[in-house]
């Protein structure tokens, strides 16, 4: 949808207070190709560098998928019956969880699959395998977790919710009823908002910094961090903050400009990184990031095609600023 004249001048005084440069690193641009289709698209990312997504097959369906040492693997379609797959999440080992061509939620690991017995969606899974999401029931969700073969879910019975990500340390970030929250210790808290009416979680690095997107008192959507207290991020206007790394390295994607990295007050336009323009790559919609600053999501090519893809530094001169608390 075209931007008001008046949404259109407040993202444009937002971005006038960010000093926007690419950073110092150079990057290298890695399509991460298809299984013999033409669009792929990248959900999540390890520490390690393994990468979940799904991806067209020669045959037209779409598979789950997972990208490992240079290579795109398929993963099949987690079911005997026709249809897509998709791998949303990856931990430490290289297990991917995802929807089965049923809708099914399940794990690929070990050259197997494990169903989780339940349909909706996969928000998240840590590094030691513990996933979360949010599970269908009627015409609702409810947030869960999947810990050593067993759904819990998290929040009331008569809250909708949906859990996003989760951390080393098991805490558990998500919306319940249009509010924001982080779960750990067996209780949800309501993280509030920047003013407005709703907020929602999407990420969480392992301090427990919370990164995700609020409406404030003239309900303008915002990026937000959440350590503490939640203030807004020095990111642009109408956007949301996806993911945070424990460098405090934030991503977001935001109206009219598509994905970003914030660093501190300095923010990098993915699309105007060097080694993006020689690409020919546009609308760049970032999905994940991980500790080494590597960065993965979806572009669109100079065909038109949706493709995966993952952004690397070339090297960290030193450490980014944090984010001021």
């Amino acid at each position: 949808m075209p931007a008001t004249p008046i949404r259109a001048l407040l993202g444009a005084l937002a971005l006038a207070t960010l000093a926007t440069t690419a950073h110092a690193a150079e990057w290298q641009a890695v399509d991460l190709g298809a299984l013999g289709g033409r669009n792929s698209y990248a959900s999540a990312l390890s520490d390690g560098g393994a990468i979940a997504g799904c991806a067209e097959s020669a045959g037209g369906e779409i598979h789950a998928f997972v990208y490992e040492n240079g290579a795109m693997r398929d993963l099949g379609r987690g079911s005997d019956m026709p249809g897509n797959s998709c791998g949303l999440a990856v931990d430490g080992r290289g297990a991917v969880a995802g929807r089965a061509s049923t809708g099914e939620l399940v794990i690929w690991a070990r050259g197997g699959v494990t169903r989780l017995g339940i349909n909706g969606n996969v928000g998240g899974m840590n590094a030691a395998g513990v996933v979360v999401g949010a599970r269908a029931i009627g015409d609702s969700t409810r947030a869960f977790i999947y810990k050593d073969g067993v759904v819990t879910d998290i929040g009331g019975a008569e809250v909708r919710s949906e859990a996003s990500a989760i951390n080393v340390r098991e805490q558990v970030v998500g919306t319940a009823n249009g509010h924001a929250f982080v779960y750990e210790g067996g209780a949800m808290r309501d993280l509030g908002t920047l003013g407005g009416n709703n907020s929602a979680a999407r990420g969480i690095n392992a301090q427990g910094e919370v990164v995700g997107q609020s409406s404030n008192e003239f309900g303008q959507p915002t990026p937000f961090i959440h350590h503490g207290a939640m203030r807004a991020l020095p990111g642009p206007a109408y956007s949301s903050a996806i993911a945070i790394n424990g460098r405090g390295q934030v991503i977001g994607s935001g109206e009219g400009i598509h994905g970003y990295l914030l660093e501190g007050e300095a923010m990098t336009l993915l699309g105007e990184i060097p080694a993006v323009v020689a690409k020919g790559w546009r609308r760049l919609a970032p999905t994940a990031i991980n500790e080494r600053g590597w960065i993965v999501g979806t572009a669109e090519n100079r065909d038109g095609d949706l493709r995966a893809f993952l952004l690397m530094p070339a090297g960290i001169a030193s450490k980014p600023r944090r984010i001021p608390q």
